[in-house]
């Protein structure tokens, strides 16, 4: 940075004392012509030599005067030197930008490294440890008053200089604002987190400090870019003012050269003879040397005819000189005629430019005086800013320094809270263990409690099982019974079955005759019904003729209507009065017949025994007075065929 900065402070100091030199050179030529020697002379003159010096080989052999081509090859070389010293200015801008960003990166790092310092901070401010924390606010804050105390005059300078310098170096300036307002916000939070947690005034006051802190960096920061803008300013202007005097040396140096005298001109047509008779001389030299080279040559035919190409593109080109030449003497002859008559209005504006000349080389004296004292105060500011940067330095080793104490400090309370968590890890452990012995005790005890549980339960259901095969043998017993009842009802089964079909061999023209006011009343309270119809045709034993004088026609559906008149199931009715036709008897012979039959029996009986409660038995044999109750109660018969087992 100090080798750069040095490197400026040259470039300057040379570039004004070039423009000095530049300022006492134009004196000089304006002090020849005040001698009487024409300003054209001092112009015109070296350009011409510089086209006949490289056909020539020795100007000063013609007898020309080599004063105003030595003072014009000065100021060439002045306003390549000005170039030149640009050029540095451009590549030591360009460096100055590279150094910055440097310097940026730097900075961006450092505040990564309070950033993170900051974090680590806040997250030991929340343990226990409260007042060493306290003291490290104070030390850090303290430091930062100093540094703002200190800093913003040469923080402002220190960022103009560099950045002044820089053409590059828009984003890490836009950059910096961000990482500010990041680090405020983290010193904001801290301020609010301490807030929040009603610690003391003396926090709050600490963050009250921050926070003025910070405000004062906000204003160093906009001054020091409110400079920086100004010294632009002023480097814009003194690179125009340069480019300004590099114009009118150009501009003066046109003027010179136009400014050429009558006698000059003819010292030059002089010379332009002198040289084109020499290039005749040399063209006849060649012409022989090349006649000699061919014949020479004639023998070696294969590598004679590059030479003679050779040979004849050089004798072309000196003929195209030649006549470039003479063109030459030409224009300086129609030019001598012209100048003859220009000459009397160049002389009277001479004397005017000289008066203007005069003023404009006070005015660039002015300007050189001033551009000193201006470099004078920059290397003063220069060397304030390097004393000012090794200020900032040490005091960037001191905060390093207290930061580097306080990462120690901090890493020795971690290490602390690494044993402690250690310590509360063991005994983590030891709960663990000892809550795993109390669950596996609880759970012996649940398991305990579940096998009294289940030896209860076993002996209920031991109990309910002796009681179920008690009820079970009961059950057989029962079952048993019943079928001994089940075996005395089929042998009164078979003798009623008996007893039926021998009744059902008398009874076979006889009918009930409830059943046949039962068909009449259902017949009428059914609105003629068909299928009653058919019921009572059936029964009755209706003949074809009968049939048709009552208009019947027979129908499939009569067997549903059954139930309904006499309260039995409809293929029991229609077993019973079905006739005595073989298909019908063998159709009827199922076991839904032979249940229907037994309900039936069951119903009989019941109703013989509360016919015989009601009526009491007369006397007489008890064969003849049951056959009679049968006989008087019901007589209706029925061909019904049981299966056969």
């Amino acid at each position: 940075m100090r080798s750069s900065i040095a490197t400026y402070r040259e470039s300057l100091s040379r570039i004004a004392n070039e423009v000095l030199d530049t300022a006492d050179e134009l004196e000089s030529p304006r002090s020849r012509l005040t001698e009487g020697e024409s300003p054209a002379s001092a112009r015109r003159l070296p350009r011409r030599l510089s086209r006949i010096s490289p056909l020539t080989g020795s100007p000063t052999a013609n007898g020309v005067d080599s004063g105003p081509q030595d003072e014009i090859a000065k100021y060439k070389a002045d306003i390549l030197k000005l170039q030149a010293s640009e050029a540095e200015i451009r590549a030591l801008s360009v460096n100055y930008a590279a150094i910055l960003m440097e310097k940026e990166e730097q900075l961006s790092k450092l505040r990564e490294e309070n950033g993170s310092l900051r974090k680590s901070f806040e997250a030991s401010a929340l343990h226990p440890s409260r007042d060493e924390s306290h003291k490290t606010l104070t030390n850090s804050s303290n430091a930062l008053k100093g540094n703002s105390e200190h800093s913003p005059g040469r923080r402002q300078r220190h960022f103009s200089q560099e950045n002044s310098h820089s053409t590059g170096n828009h984003t890490p300036k836009s950059n910096v604002p961000k990482q500010d307002g990041l680090s405020n916000g983290a010193i904001q939070k801290h301020a609010n987190s301490h807030g929040n947690g009603k610690e003391g005034p003396e926090e709050r006051q600490l963050n009250e400090s921050y926070l003025s802190n910070i405000n004062d960096l906000k204003m160093d920061k906009e001054r020091s870019s409110i400079e920086l803008k100004e010294l632009r300013k002023e480097l814009n202007e003194k690179i125009s003012e340069l480019r300004q005097l590099d114009a009118e040396l150009k501009k003066r140096v046109m003027e010179q050269e136009s400014n050429i005298s009558l006698e000059n001109a003819k010292n030059m047509i002089v010379t332009l003879e002198k040289e084109n008779a020499k290039l005749k001389i040399e063209k006849d030299d060649l012409e022989q040397n090349l006649k000699l080279h061919v014949q020479s040559t004639s023998e070696k035919a294969v590598d004679t005819t590059e030479d003679v190409e050779k040979m004849i593109l050089s004798i072309k080109r000196l003929e195209e000189e030649l006549i470039d030449t003479r063109k030459g003497r030409d224009k300086a002859l129609q030019e001598l005629a012209r100048l003859k008559q220009h000459l009397l209005e160049k002389e009277l504006e001479d004397s005017d430019k000289m008066d203007e000349d005069s003023k404009m080389i006070e005015d660039l004296r002015a300007n050189c005086e001033q551009q000193r004292a201006h470099v004078m105060q920059l290397e003063k500011a220069l060397r304030q800013e390097i004393a000012k940067k090794e200020e900032l330095k040490k005091l960037k080793t001191d905060e390093l320094r207290d930061s580097n104490e306080t990462i120690s400090d901090l890493k020795q309370k971690l290490a602390n809270c690494m044993s402690i968590v250690n310590s509360k890890n063991v005994e983590l452990l030891n709960l663990q263990t000892a809550l795993g012995q109390y669950y596996a005790e609880s759970e012996a005890k649940v398991a305990n409690q579940e096998l009294v549980i289940a030896k209860r339960e076993k002996e209920e259901i031991a109990a309910k099982l002796a009681q179920t095969e008690r009820m079970l043998s009961e059950g057989k017993n029962f079952i048993q019974k019943l079928e001994e009842d089940n075996t005395k009802l089929r042998h009164a089964l078979e003798q009623s079955v008996t007893t039926l079909n021998r009744m059902s061999l008398d009874s076979d023209n006889h009918v009930d005759r409830r059943i046949v006011i039962k068909l009449l009343v259902t017949y009428f309270q059914r609105n003629h019904s068909k299928e009653v119809l058919d019921l009572m045709v059936r029964m009755l034993g209706f003949t074809e003729q009968d049939k048709q004088s009552i208009g019947f026609a027979q129908h499939a559906a009569g067997k549903g209507v059954v139930r309904g008149v006499l309260g039995l199931p409809g293929r029991l009715v229609g077993g019973i009065l079905g006739g005595s036709s073989p298909e019908t008897s063998s159709r009827v012979a199922s076991d839904n017949q032979t249940y229907g039959l037994i309900f039936f029996l069951k119903k009989l009986k019941k109703e013989r025994r509360g016919n015989l409660r009601r009526r009491p038995a007369p006397k007489a044999g008890g064969a003849r007075a049951r056959h009679w109750s049968m006989d008087q109660s019901y007589r209706v018969v029925f061909p019904v065929h049981l299966p056969d087992k």
